[in-house]
């Protein structure tokens, strides 16, 4: 088991923010053409991200698995299905397709499945295109060096060897804008909360999802406990997504399922709030109000397992 030294003997001791972003889009600048894989939140960011590097000439186009997008425009450029693209790729090696999802690794090996190179299939825009302008005011390295001796301490408190390599490897990620330190630690999207080696799921559980969105990951649980727990928490602060996360429950009739429309804070209060089509978070510059409030408040019963994401870690000091 690793001890605190290896925590700091391992975490990147300089800021690569700035250095990193731009390696790689200057790499791009040599491709011939480039292909974004998402239309949603994940594409709009990647090609804000090419807009400000001067490389946003090289896009060809966009493609989607969802059919109702192919054939329509996004920023002017057409948006093309899976087999459309394969045509144009096929023996290709000068270009780039950038998987802008949150599905890397699915979309990854579909692409591998339809046959195309592996050498042209980029994992690593997305996440950096988004770590990018979320850290713009204050560089990952800065706010986890600022608060060195917490993030330690959550190492520290980490009981298994393989949380404690996965925790490193994202703060080494975000501080170099390089998920290839996420390499061997990165599990499909269905296990992200669900890590067979950690994970033991019972019929007793009490699942808290602060952030449900509209049921993504209730769906995943109710699957791998083949609908035998206790209660499943659901807290979702956006309205729209809110009714989407009840109308899935209600057609799907889950049971034991318990919904509320706040977003978790640390006071009872109302917040500015980001909607988002798959990442709504409190911000000063937020477009809506939200009700907020604690999870103190919020349930009275013991949680056997918490998921709670945070978009800033300079919230977790």
């Amino acid at each position: 088991m690793k001890s605190s030294s290896d925590f700091r003997n391992i975490l990147l001791k300089e800021d690569q923010y700035k250095a990193n972003s731009k390696a790689y889009a200057d790499k791009l600048k040599y491709k011939k053409k480039i292909i974004i894989w998402g239309t949603g939140n994940g594409g709009d960011l990647v090609y804000k991200f090419l807009e400000e590097y001067g490389v946003i000439n090289k896009v060809e186009f966009f493609v989607d698995n969802n059919e109702t997008r192919w054939g329509t425009n996004k920023n002017g450029i057409l948006v093309l299905s899976p087999n459309e693209v394969l045509q144009k790729v096929r023996g290709k090696t000068d270009m780039n397709i950038i998987v802008a999802s949150q599905y890397l690794v699915e979309i990854k090996n579909q692409l591998i499945s339809l046959g195309v190179d592996q050498d042209i299939i980029d994992i690593r825009g997305f996440g950096l295109a988004k770590d990018y302008f979320d850290f713009q005011e204050e560089t990952p390295f800065n706010i986890i060096h600022s608060n060195f001796e917490s993030y330690e301490k959550v190492y520290d408190y980490l009981s298994d060897q393989r949380s404690k390599d996965v925790f490193l490897g994202i703060l080494n990620s975000k501080i170099s804008l390089d998920n290839s330190y996420l390499e061997g630690i990165a599990d499909p999207t269905i296990e992200q909360y669900f890590d067979k080696e950690i994970i033991q799921l019972t019929k007793s559980e009490v699942f808290c999802d602060c952030g449900s969105f509209d049921g993504d990951t209730l769906e995943t649980f109710i699957k791998l406990t083949e609908g035998n727990y206790k209660k499943y928490i659901a807290i979702e602060a956006d309205e729209d997504t809110y009714r989407k996360l009840n109308h899935k429950i209600i057609g799907n009739k889950y049971k034991d399922v318990e919904t509320y429309n706040v977003a978790c804070w640390s006071e009872k209060t109302v917040l500015k709030f980001q909607p988002s089509q798959t990442a709504g978070h409190i911000s000063e510059m937020g477009e809506i109000s939200v009700a907020a409030d604690t999870l103190d408040n919020l349930v009275k019963e013991r949680v056997t397992f918490l998921k709670m994401g945070m978009k800033e870690p300079k919230r977790w000091h």
